[in-house]
């Protein structure tokens, strides 16, 4: 079971980055808007930035990925109602 905790090490900054995007999605008071083209413009930065050394899942950097994400999602979840 350790074996199992230890080879998924290299998920918890983009878990991290996650669970903080959602706290500043929360945060920021005003709906964000046209979602598809932010994921877009997410992507192709995600993509020039690459991905940390030894992360050989995506050529893109999942930790901004899934930060951008966490603030869509804590957006439309908790938008504004969180001070």
């Amino acid at each position: 079971m350790l074996d199992a905790i230890l080879a998924n090490y290299l998920y918890y900054p983009s878990i991290l980055a996650f669970l903080f995007g959602v706290l500043i999605g929360a945060k920021y008071r005003h709906k964000i808007g046209n979602i598809l083209g932010y994921l877009i413009l997410t992507v192709i930065i995600a993509y020039f930035l690459k991905a940390f050394p030894y992360y050989d899942l995506l050529p893109l950097s999942c930790s901004y990925l899934f930060a951008v994400i966490g603030i869509i999602i804590g957006n439309r979840l908790f938008g504004g109602k969180i001070s």
